[in-house]
């Protein structure tokens, strides 16, 4: 299925039709080697190996020191990475891996089969605690290395989107020798055989990143061979947007991973300023309704919150029209988005009052909360202290309209490990998700039931807390067919059920929004396993 349409802006060439991976072709500059790229994002890894417990920004940063055994390209295809050719046979349930035999981990430890399987055990060991790839290799049987160049993985059942797991940077290949030294290690200075090699984590402030003199291995999209252009990166975190977008513009950074959504239209009109305006597939940015505990155990309060909230008012106003706003399971860049849920619930006051009516909220206090047996319909939503004004803005926004319903949403911005603590107890009764994939599979993440079961240190998948036999057997279903048909059929099933149940309340599309001043660096392009800046054939301009 194609992949999302992304556009790459520049004001100064605004007129002009660019590709859609590169960032921009300056006929004049040719690409030099040296200097130093500072990218700048509002919030750091948790741990920089990307599968040990596995959040977003791990992902992002992953492909800077590691390499996929497949390279997933915007329409969807794939190509060979470290793997060079696959073969697929027995009905889709045995997948033959023929890989590079000139590659080196940057520790020097030698890519092989051995290598390969060594990471598929460090994926599902329990310990690891992923989140990200262990969930979609559930009917994994078995991993077999048969000599160097050959791995032959076994699954259970036919999975129609195993390449693409393979694909994301969080299957980035790790040096067994060093995923050896454990997870507290690991996660410091973990090892793959990348363009870039991790110097140094100064936590709370950046990642500081060399260049892999030895690196032979680049996707074969990639605008050259060879070793990365630039001596250093330096991946530094910056958490208040109006700081982090000044850096931009005075070049104290280079590339901004995350451009501040206020900031978009200044950013557009700067001519040192590039931008690469991209939506990401999967599950759009959300709030999940725990459906374990009151309020939200009852299916009408959680339709009658859905009716009670405006997102695309709150993203008019404060996003400026730079989001956009999200209505369905899944987001429409996504294969298989099915329209038919997308509008499922505009913002009705009438309609969310009949519910809760239905429901038996139909007190009132002094302050015009609703009530229910002396009990106020109190919402808890613990917020992370990381999170970007602009979002806090849009929470509070609905925050006002929900109350026009009758709801008490409570917005508690709190420390990010208690947040987590918060998600690991259950103890919400919104948290935000979302989950960028580009395969409707993205919904097995959300709300299959397996997601209910906590991993090593608390974290679950399932946020609503939902367990449905049958959504289970729909999403088990969809991976298990490669009949495109069948898939669009089941699909639609499963954001139907999700959309009936109001297991979540989608707000807007996430998007995948960075800038670069063209004064310090040229060439940022995407990586679109996961939607993000690569700066593999990014270079710095001798000014």
């Amino acid at each position: 299925m194609p992949g999302p349409r992304g556009r790459l802006l520049t004001a100064w060439l605004a007129a002009a039709t660019l590709s859609l991976s590169a960032t921009a072709a300056w006929a004049a500059d040719q690409p030099q080697s040296g200097g130093t790229i500072t990218l700048a994002t509002f919030k750091e890894p948790r741990c920089l190996d990307p599968t040990v417990g596995g959040d977003v920004p791990q992902d992002i940063i992953a492909h800077m020191f590691t390499d996929s055994l497949i390279s997933q390209t915007e329409d969807g295809a794939y190509h060979p990475w470290l793997a060079t050719s696959w073969d697929v046979t027995d009905g889709g349930l045995t997948y033959t891996f023929h890989l590079r035999t000139d590659v080196k981990f940057s520790d020097g430890t030698p890519f092989n089969a051995a290598a390969v399987k060594a990471n598929f055990d460090h994926w599902l060991d329990p310990k690891t605690g992923s989140a990200n790839i262990a969930p979609q290799l559930t009917n994994l049987a078995s991993v077999t290395a048969v000599n160097a160049a050959t791995l032959v993985v076994k699954l259970k059942s036919a999975n129609a989107f195993f390449l693409t797991t393979l694909a994301n940077p969080s299957a980035g290949m790790q040096s067994p020798q060093a995923m050896a030294r454990g997870n507290t290690l690991n996660c410091e200075s973990p090892v793959g055989s990348g363009p870039f090699i991790v110097q140094k984590w100064i936590h709370g402030s950046e990642v500081i990143f060399t260049r892999n003199p030895n690196y032979n291995s680049p996707p074969p999209q990639a605008l050259h061979t060879g070793p990365a252009y630039a001596d250093r990166v330096v991946w530094k975190v910056i958490a208040e947007p109006a700081t982090r977008f000044n850096a931009l513009l005075s070049g104290e950074v280079g590339v901004l991973n995350g451009l501040p959504p206020e900031d978009y239209i200044t950013a557009k009109s700067s001519q040192n300023i590039a931008i690469i305006d991209d939506f990401q597939p999967g599950v759009p940015w959300q709030v999940d309704l725990n459906t374990k505990r009151a309020p939200f155990n009852d299916v009408r309060v959680r339709r009658a919150f859905r009716y009670s909230l405006d997102a695309p008012a709150g993203l008019r106003s404060i996003f400026f029209g730079a989001y956009q706003p999200a209505g369905g399971p899944l987001s429409p860049n996504t294969p298989f988005y099915d329209a038919a849920v997308e509008h499922a619930y505009p913002y009705d006051i009438k309609a969310a009052d009949k519910l809760l009516d239905a429901a038996g909220w139909t007190g009132r206090d002094a302050q015009g909360y609703r009530t229910k047996n002396g009990q106020r319909l109190t919402v808890h939503f613990p917020v992370y202290a990381s999170t970007q004004p602009a979002d806090l803005a849009l929470y509070e926004q609905l925050q006002a309209t929900a109350k026009k319903a009758g709801f008490d949403l409570q917005i508690e911005k709190q420390d990010d490990s208690k947040v987590y603590a918060r998600q690991y107890s259950w103890d919400y009764d919104l948290y935000i998700d979302y989950w960028t994939v580009n395969t409707p599979g993205a919904l097995t993440f959300i709300y299959d039931s397996d997601g209910l079961t906590s991993l090593d240190g608390g974290y679950h998948n399932n946020e609503a807390g939902i367990s449905d036999p049958h959504l289970d057997a729909l999403l088990a279903a969809g991976p298990a067919t490669s009949d495109p048909a069948k898939q669009k059929q089941i699909y639609d099933e499963a954001q139907q059920i999700v959309s009936d149940d109001a297991l979540a309340a989608p707000l807007y599309v996430y998007p995948s929004i960075a800038a670069f001043n063209t004064d310090k660096v040229r060439d940022v392009r995407t990586d679109w396993s996961v939607h993000s800046v690569t700066l593999y054939d990014a270079w710095v301009p001798k000014n």
